[in-house]
């Protein structure tokens, strides 16, 4: 089934709103991930750079979700941020190339554990319960009663683009490789750019923003 795609800021903005978000908490929580990342040298190991950006990418979003109700839930060690009705998850991965793009079908860049399996069940099987004559925009919205939604917040970074791309995605399946490779619902952010050492953070009124507008990233040697 083809996923349902917001793209005009509009309408991403409602739909974030429908699950109690605002793209500039979620865009100021990969900024921060990607400052971790860009202060890392080249006497870190190989495999740190990316795992430190992952996870001050939860903190962050965690961080600044909290002043809303959200929840830290760590579930077998992999960690969701999840709102106070207990109806929505989040859970942060990177993704391929293709993410952040409209037209494509991204997938995630590395195999996922169990938890993550489960977790795409989870939304398969809600989306069974329902006829399949249902628009792709409705499918989009339904949830199981006593379930909740696990969206992946999916992040690319493109050095030859010189951009993160993004976006808050509901995922329906996954590869024979153990790789999130399908979806119902893709929110597609605005891209994050980052040219020389800095990152321009987005006015924002969201909770517990940082004090300065410029956040300096300079990738040390």
């Amino acid at each position: 089934m083809k996923a349902t795609v917001h793209v005009h800021p509009f309408e991403r903005r409602n739909r974030l709103a429908d699950l109690g978000l605002d793209e500039e908490i979620l865009r100021q929580a990969i900024q921060r991930g990607f400052a971790e990342w860009a202060a890392c040298t080249q006497n870190h190991p190989p495999s740190v750079p990316g795992l430190l950006a992952w996870g001050e990418t939860v903190r962050a979003l965690r961080d600044l979700l909290a002043p809303l109700g959200w929840e830290r839930s760590n579930e077998g060690n992999l960690p969701f941020t999840v709102n106070e009705g207990k109806t929505v998850a989040l859970s942060v991965a990177t993704g391929d190339e293709q993410t952040g793009k409209p037209d494509e079908t991204p997938c995630t860049r590395s195999s996922k554990g169990p938890r993550t399996a489960g977790a795409v069940a989870a939304n398969a099987k809600q989306l069974d319960l329902f006829p399949i004559a249902m628009l792709p925009e409705d499918l989009a919205k339904i949830k199981g009663e006593g379930q909740r939604m696990t969206w992946l917040l999916l992040l690319h970074r493109d050095e030859g683009d010189r951009e993160v791309r993004c976006e808050l995605s509901r995922p329906t399946s996954m590869s024979e490789n153990q790789h999130v490779d399908g979806w119902i619902e893709r929110i597609i952010l605005g891209s994050i750019p980052f040219d020389g050492d800095l990152v321009v953070l987005p006015s924002s009124n969201a909770p517990e923003r940082p004090a300065s507008d410029v956040v300096e990233i300079k990738r040390r040697g």
